[in-house]
């Protein structure tokens, strides 16, 4: 089966200067049997992206082409530093970096198309992961066929839990924003490696 529906997403988005988005995050743990749902915004560049959310808490992933960095700024009511972590993109990181890779890269390279089916102007496009050590199974992702856009992403991690991202509001911006990209942990905060 041809991967030409992900391998044209994929371009445009890697060869606009700058992609932002709204998100919505929907885990469903498997063991709590609890849903918990994030909003915040994405903004993508190249092999580089910064993903912050504001609901259920404030925290911020960025990864810089090199580093992840992931901050989470206690509740209000617990107090204490900011927590940040850091590390290198490996296989236990690894589906931190699912936006980047559905946007920016060759999904084709960790991913098989198991099924492609179309429904108006929306393509589902069904992946099983090409190794078991990959966090991510059973990708499933949803293409806007007419505009070539990234509508939602679903996926079961290795735990069982069901991750569903749906994005809005997408722009693809003509200047790039080098900023967004760099990331230095604020005052006082206890930095910690993965």
């Amino acid at each position: 089966m041809q991967a030409s529906t992900l391998n044209s997403l994929a371009t445009k988005y890697r060869q606009t200067p700058l992609v932002k988005m709204s998100v919505e995050k929907i885990v469903k743990s498997e063991v709590l049997d609890k849903e918990t749902i994030h909003e915040g915004r994405i903004f993508v560049t190249k092999n580089k992206f910064r993903w912050e959310n504001d609901k259920p808490e404030k925290t911020l992933l960025v990864f810089d082409g090199k580093t992840i960095w992931s901050e989470q700024t206690p509740a209000a009511e617990f107090g204490g530093p900011v927590q940040v972590a850091k590390g290198a993109v490996n296989k236990s990181t690894g589906n931190h970096v699912l936006i980047s890779s559905l946007i920016g890269a060759d999904l084709t390279k960790n991913f098989t198309v198991k099924k492609e089916s179309t429904e108006g102007s929306v393509k589902k496009i069904q992946l099983t992961p090409t190794s078991k050590d990959l966090a991510v199974k059973d990708l499933t992702v949803f293409v806007d066929a007419k505009k070539n856009e990234l509508q939602e992403v679903s996926y079961l991690d290795d735990i069982g839990n069901k991750t569903r991202l749906k994005f809005s509001k997408i722009e693809f911006v003509k200047k790039a924003n080098d900023k967004l990209f760099k990331y230095q942990p604020p005052k006082g905060a206890q930095v910690t490696n993965l």
